[in-house]
């Protein structure tokens, strides 16, 4: 039986930020970069995935000098009105990005499987279930997506190798052809996928303890798979579609699982069995964000006791989000210049002023 005491090891967390960091960006980022950069979005992927490391080794620096976890650090190193500002931030951040989560995946739900079904109700479904997922604590979360991470991997891997078939060379022919602002914003875009890294800062106190010097390397595997497979993603979407129609469309690499056919009644279905990994790795992400609400508003009202309100709250602010987004689509218009004009900026700089700004020993 296993036991819970709130730590995970390598393996699962290497795994977790897999599913953390490609779901969402091979699901969303493609027709943005094809309208931003077309073919050049190949060197934008992989400039982007660059910055994503130089972020996270960053982010080691830091914890070196904390030696302790983010929590941890706030607690005893810093003065109540910086603390309180971060866990607020925290709070804010998670609840919105979550937000954005479930209604990503509701919306995919929805447009793949269950069209007739209500939204509101689709999508308080999936907040219940990771409500109950975060409850556990995340090493059951771990756990899961230790056992699914091949499971979901390979028959991607498959299907993207499968669409070579179709792949036109012409279609990725033309480089360096992109304006310079536009080649900067699709950077800056990728490398905002890349920001969930941040929470690698509360990690080490959530890993077994004999793993606390190995974070920074564990995940930049994370990063590199991640990044690899967006690339490899990117490559065949453009490949299959050309640019125009890649820009064009609303979910292009479940338009692409759709068009290859295999022999066989059962395998002819593939397409829909393969929508698991965009549900799997956005519940992952939304899992996340969920469980590092929790925990601020563990921190900020309970005093880090641990209470099953603080779940129910979080669940709803995260429903409540996701809901006004949805009835309301310029809210994410709103979330996306939150996110790349506050949140991105507060997640690059807030932790090296928190440490600069630390109480004198």
């Amino acid at each position: 039986m296993y036991v819970k005491n709130g730590k995970i090891s390598n393996r699962q967390t290497m795994r977790l930020y897999v599913f953390d960091l490609m779901g969402i960006a091979t699901l969303l980022l493609p027709p943005y970069l094809a309208k931003l950069c077309g073919a050049d979005g190949i060197f934008v992927v992989l400039i982007g995935t660059l910055l994503g490391l130089v972020y996270l080794f960053y982010l080691g620096w830091i914890m070196k000098h904390m030696q302790m976890d983010m929590n941890q650090f706030l607690k005893f190193q810093t003065r109540p009105v910086i603390r309180a500002g971060v866990q607020i931030f925290v709070l804010l951040h998670s609840v919105f990005t979550a937000g954005f989560c479930g209604l990503v995946f509701a919306d995919l739900m929805q447009y793949s499987l269950v069209q007739e079904a209500s939204f509101p109700l689709v999508l308080a479904v999936i907040v219940v279930l990771s409500a109950y997922s975060v409850s556990g604590g995340i090493e059951t979360r771990a756990r899961i997506y230790e056992v699914l991470f091949w499971f979901v991997l390979i028959p991607y891997v498959v299907m993207m190798l499968a669409s070579i078939k179709n792949f036109e060379p012409v279609y990725i022919s033309e480089f360096l052809v992109v304006e310079t602002g536009d080649f900067w914003k699709g950077i800056y875009l990728v490398f905002l996928f890349f920001t969930p890294l941040f929470f690698s800062l509360f990690l080490i106190g959530e890993k077994e303890k004999s793993y606390g010097k190995n974070v920074i390397k564990t995940v930049a595997f994370s990063v590199l798979i991640a990044g690899g497979i967006l690339l490899g993603s990117y490559i065949l979407l453009i490949g299959n579609f050309g640019e125009e129609a890649l820009a064009s469309m609303q979910y292009p690499v479940v338009t692409l699982m759709s068009t290859i056919q295999f022999k066989g009644n059962f395998l002819k279905r593939m397409d829909a069995l393969m929508l698991a990994v965009w549900f799997f790795t956005l519940f992952a992400l939304l899992n996340l964000h969920l469980h590092y609400g929790r925990c601020m508003v563990r921190e900020i009202f309970s005093k880090g006791k641990e209470k099953v309100w603080q779940v129910l709250l979080t669940a709803v602010l995260v429903f409540g989000v996701a809901f006004m987004m949805y009835t309301d689509k310029e809210k994410i218009g709103l979330f996306f210049y939150y996110y790349s004009l506050i949140a991105v900026p507060f997640m690059v700089f807030a932790p090296v002023v928190v440490l600069w700004l630390r109480k004198e020993k």
